[in-house]
């Protein structure tokens, strides 16, 4: 068996623009690598809080302070919906169907603040002709479900121009729905549990990307990082020659 020869005439040949280019990707891509990672703590934190927050008991909403933590909090709330005052959050699929979550302004007992109850989700016609109707639920009810705090700030992508009801939205904006109804409205939505009376299809994720996916991004991007490495060390030496002379040697 021949003897591996080592070459030790490693030399430095610089490539001046993939140096450059190189170390121009390589914060971004590490940085990339790093948020990732981020984002799937983030998320296992809330998976973590959600399972936390089911074991607590509901709160009524009298007792609510919107200034707390309230993410997937159980809550309590006795009151009446508001005849006919229904949005339509578009956009939504369930099982391959177009839809969307129905969202119901619900006005509680004893407090001037109105509620906006996420009923789940409704099935819409495919070609997008007429809009679901929606049964008014008439008289006292008391519901159960939680509260949902989005994760960041809302992007909207168009505000609406309709005026009739149902009325189609785009994303939960909680203050614009306040200023087009003229009431005052809880900043958050609430997600109606399981066999709730005005519960539709629930369909919401506690996450809508599980750590695990995240962590594979991370790695993702950390293997692009160092493939660049690779390119500028290759680029820069004449490690490349030296290991197929080595390889050649070891054939012989």
């Amino acid at each position: 068996m021949p003897e591996l020869v080592v070459e030790k005439a490693l030399r430095f040949t610089p490539d001046l623009k993939v140096t450059i280019l190189g170390l121009l990707l390589l914060p971004g891509l590490i940085a990339l690598g790093f948020w990732q990672l981020d984002r799937a703590e983030e998320k296992r934190q809330l998976n973590q809080l959600f399972e936390q927050r089911q074991l607590s008991p509901a709160l009524p909403f009298s007792s609510i302070n919107a200034d707390d933590d309230l993410r997937y909090q159980p809550v309590s709330v006795t009151g009446s919906f508001v005849e006919g005052k229904n949005f339509l959050l578009d956009n939504k699929i369930y099982k391959g169907r177009v839809g969307y979550e129905l969202l119901s302004l619900f006005k509680p007992q004893a407090s001037d603040r109105y509620v906006i109850i996420n009923r789940g989700w409704i099935a819409g016609d495919p070609a997008r002709q007429r809009l679901p109707e929606i049964k008014h639920l008439p008289g006292t009810l008391q519901l159960a479900g939680e509260i949902y705090v989005p994760l960041g700030e809302m992007m909207v992508l168009a505000d609406t121009s309709e005026s009739g009801w149902p009325r189609v939205i785009q994303q939960i904006d909680i203050k614009n729905i306040a200023e087009q109804i003229e009431l005052n409205v809880f900043p958050y939505t609430f997600r109606l549990a399981e066999n709730q009376t005005a519960v539709k299809q629930r369909n919401w994720p506690v996450v809508n990307i599980q750590p695990e996916k995240h962590t594979g991004y991370a790695f993702q991007w950390f293997a692009m990082a160092a493939t660049v490495i690779i390119i500028m060390l290759l680029a820069n030496t004449n490690l490349g020659a030296l290991l197929r002379r080595n390889k050649a040697v070891q054939a012989d």
